[in-house]
């Protein structure tokens, strides 16, 4: 297959499309009130691969500062899950690509507080559920 790209492939469609970042992010939005449910195919994922203070990467333990990794993959936590997600369960880990979806800051959540860092995505976005190594 001359010159594949992930880039080129046409997920399914969502009603709600997730698939180009907005500048910035969904930070704060919905001051006042807890996030309890998600529609359709959007899936909350806390970020699970930074350091501390989410200035970095962490692979195999080496630090990689995130301005460097565009286009890196992502290892997150599923959160919440819409009403037509088929594949993900609140608390996979998931494995998508960091240049797509919503990303949100400081947003309260049912059940799981404040979360510092994470995206929305549509689930056809991500490309597998993913575990842990037990040494990990």
């Amino acid at each position: 297959m001359p010159n594949a790209s992930i880039d080129l492939l046409t997920p399914k469609r969502s009603l709600i499309d997730l698939s180009a970042p907005p500048d910035g992010s969904f930070d704060s939005a919905i001051l006042g009130y807890s996030l309890s449910t998600l529609m359709e195919d959007v899936i909350l994922v806390r970020y699970k691969d930074e350091n501390e203070d989410g200035s970095a990467l962490i692979r195999n333990g080496i630090h990689i500062p995130l301005n460097a990794e565009t286009k890196a993959w992502r290892i997150g936590e599923v959160l919440l899950r819409g009403t037509k997600c088929e594949y993900v369960e609140v608390g996979d880990y998931v494995c998508f690509p960091n240049n797509l979806g919503v990303p949100i800051g400081n947003i309260d959540v049912e059940d799981q507080g404040k979360i510092k860092k994470g995206v929305f995505l549509n689930e056809s976005r991500i490309f597998g559920i993913v575990k842990p190594n037990a040494s990990q």
